[in-house]
């Protein structure tokens, strides 16, 4: 932005601020941009209409908002963001709906579940990569037992028989590796 639209912007801010408004700031006009700005911005009009101080308010705030932290970026930054940026145009709609149905649960979370998960995350990180394999691979064999549960806890349709090793009525569980067990059901 130029020197005195920043100034401009920034008055406008001073005196909202003293009436206790919170003023929204206004976004600029083409003219107000840097030749920097409008330089990483055309490329973002032509498939929105060509003309950037036609666009809505909000959209020209994010297109100037973009092109700042763009700006902003060592190279290495900007490197990792152009690798991001072709990753996710990569995807399917279904993949990409997926990616954003994550980002809103991992939002979700409460800060301290969400410390734990990157926690987890970082340790997986470090182990070596085969055994980050075996883990994916583990992982993936068990996906489809995982994605038949409800998530609700389990609760048995008939009481076990006195004596009986079946726990809860459960059938018997079946670990990694094929290995059926039972537990032992404890008298009360």
């Amino acid at each position: 932005m130029r020197p005195d639209s920043l100034l401009r912007r920034c008055a406008l801010v001073a005196v909202g601020t003293a009436l206790g408004i919170g003023a929204v700031l206004a976004a600029p006009s083409w003219q107000e941009l840097t030749a920097r700005q409008q330089a990483l911005i055309t490329p973002a009009l032509q498939s929105q209409g060509g003309n950037f101080d036609k666009l809505s308010e909000p959209r020209r705030n994010a297109l100037v908002k973009g092109a700042d932290r763009w700006l902003a970026m060592t190279p290495a930054q900007r490197a990792t963001a152009t690798d991001q940026f072709r990753q996710w145009q990569a995807l399917s709609v279904e993949q990409k709906l997926a990616v954003l149905e994550r980002r809103d649960r991992f939002r979700k979370m409460s800060p301290e579940e969400r410390k734990a998960l990157l926690e987890t995350r970082d340790r997986f990180l470090e182990m070596p990569l085969q055994q980050q394999a075996e883990l994916h691979t583990e992982f993936e064999s068990l996906q489809p037992t995982l994605d038949g549960l409800s998530g609700q806890p389990l609760t048995p349709s008939t009481s076990p028989p006195p004596g009986s090793t079946v726990p809860l009525g459960l059938p018997p569980a079946t670990l990694p590796g094929g290995t059926i067990t039972t537990l032992p059901v404890l008298p009360h």
